[in-house]
């Protein structure tokens, strides 16, 4: 950005820390609440001492908030650091609403349930006409939402930056800011509910850091599985488990999909007192959601996981109980591979949606190598001729989030994935000297539970209107042999 010298931008009267606050104020909202504001220069309170690097590097997206107000003091003065950010040209062409009113909030959240959580949603806006070339308009709107994020931590605070603000234009409209003015997000403010957790870990500096001219091999864009090479999608979700997966959470109608399939396709294993007598093998499980399923619903099972890296395999074996053992594919993982002929079922559940076609098949014969003779293979994925893509047509259509980490698909932030052509998967069964012996399809049409989660956001008007369409959908779902030709969700059964 371009900004004016320091003589022109900055007020001779530069907040500085307080050294006369006491030890135990620091971190303390209660200790400041007596601040006000004197001038524009200066800050509107005494300022807590904190060293920034502690400040970095211990600040916390908060996501669950304590539901008491936050003194309008202690609002200010986070309001004022966001005035001290850079800004394009100095134009410092920005607002910010605090909404404190329990009214408005409630307004806010039925745009999106992210801004039903803390006491106050702090609504950034910048200048809609202002610094557009290079998204100015943004990043100067962004360095002071870091700015309001680092001193609410200092302050004992927490906060959670909001993107996902359902229509920005209502957003504007319910905080009363003229048409002028464009919404950047929103930042959610209060006090932590319970301490943050252990930060996420960071990708190395090596693979993101370069000097004078990119280095690097990015990683893709695209939710084509095609254009990923193997080791970039084992970096993502390498990335992703590092980063706590925070939107990892099983969604009712896929579990009860696979609560179904386990029940017609796998029915022993229930016996939580048989002890761990069977052997099963989870094949890239990434998140691990599908697993401790399984693990729950088959508890005589002892399973045990293969994935691309230690890091992903580690983090879906610490879901089951006990923790299964962690094994690698393909073979240039640093684990070892699984062992042949050693487990009654081999289950891959909506994973080679995940990868490149020529990798499917490498992936389906390793399977049939690490099941026992007599035992099952056991597949799982999303089928092509089903509702699956025209609803995910429809979601880009209408504005929805785009990029590899919005594709809707079960257990979603994993990568790449298209949905598949059953005769492509019995085609790699049959290569693979696997012969099917069972096939079951579910939910040929959206479930109730999955309607009323993907329109939460709507009005009230089209809310009645989708439960409505899902009773309708509910009846068609019934017809005979329609889940078997166009369930979303294929389940087949393989033996060696």
């Amino acid at each position: 950005m371009a900004e004016a010298s320091p003589e022109a931008s900055e007020s001779s009267e530069r907040p500085a820390p307080d050294a006369g606050i006491p030890e135990q104020a620091v971190g303390d909202p209660t200790a400041l609440a007596g601040a006000s504001e004197t001038d524009e220069g200066a800050a509107p309170g005494p300022t807590p001492a904190c060293d920034f690097w502690d400040a970095l590097y211990t600040r916390r997206s908060v996501r669950k908030f304590e539901k008491e107000p936050i003194p309008r003091e202690l609002v200010r003065q986070v309001l004022h650091a966001g005035i001290w950010a850079p800004s394009s040209c100095n134009y410092q062409m920005w607002d910010f609403v605090a909404v404190d009113d329990p009214a408005v909030n409630a307004e806010l959240a039925r745009l999106s349930a992210q801004m039903g959580n803390a006491p106050v949603n702090v609504v950034v806006a910048y200048g809609r006409d202002f610094s557009e070339e290079g998204w100015a308009n943004v990043q100067s709107a962004s360095a002071a939402i870091q700015n309001m994020s680092l001193a609410a931590h200092v302050l004992g605070l927490g906060t959670f930056w909001i993107t996902q603000m359902g229509d920005r234009e209502k957003v504007r409209a319910v905080v009363g800011l003229p048409e002028d003015r464009l919404v950047v997000a929103v930042l959610a403010l209060g006090k932590p509910k319970g301490e943050p957790r252990k930060g996420p870990k960071r990708r190395p500096l090596a693979q993101v850091a370069h000097f004078n001219h990119y280095a690097g091999r990015p990683i893709p864009s695209s939710a084509n599985p095609a254009d990923w090479a193997a080791d970039l999608l084992a970096t993502y979700q390498r990335a992703r488990v590092l980063n706590g997966l925070r939107h990892n959470k099983p969604r009712a109608w896929e579990v009860a999909a696979l609560r179904a399939a386990l029940d017609e396709l796998v029915p022993e294993g229930r016996d939580a007192d048989a002890g761990k007598a069977l052997r099963w093998l989870d094949v890239l499980p990434c998140t691990g959601i599908v697993t401790a399923e399984v693990n729950r619903a088959r508890p005589a099972f002892a399973i045990d996981v293969v994935e691309r890296t230690r890091e992903v395999a580690e983090f879906a074996a610490q879901r089951t109980v006990p923790h299964g053992r962690t094994f690698g594919w393909p073979t240039s993982s640093a684990l070892p591979a699984p062992p042949e002929s050693a487990y009654a079922v081999v289950s891959c559940f909506y994973r080679l949606e995940n990868l490149p076609e020529a990798a499917r098949g490498e992936l389906v014969q390793a399977m049939a190598r690490w099941v026992k003779p007599g035992g099952r293979v056991v597949i799982a994925y999303v089928n092509r001729h089903s509702f699956h893509d025209l609803t995910e047509w429809l979601r880009e259509r209408r504005g929805g989030p785009g990029g590899v980490e919005y594709v809707l698909a079960p257990d979603p932030n994993i990568g790449p994935f298209e949905s598949l052509e059953p005769r492509a998967v019995e085609t790699l069964c049959a290569q693979s000297g696997l012969t099917i012996t069972a096939r079951l399809g579910l939910q040929p049409v959206p479930s109730r539970e999955e309607i009323e989660f993907r329109t939460r956001n709507f009005s009230k008007r089209h809310r009645r209107l989708s439960a409505s369409i899902a009773w309708v959908l509910g009846v068609l779902g019934r017809f005979p042999g329609l889940a078997t030709r166009r369930g979303r969700f294929q389940y087949v059964v393989a033996e060696r």
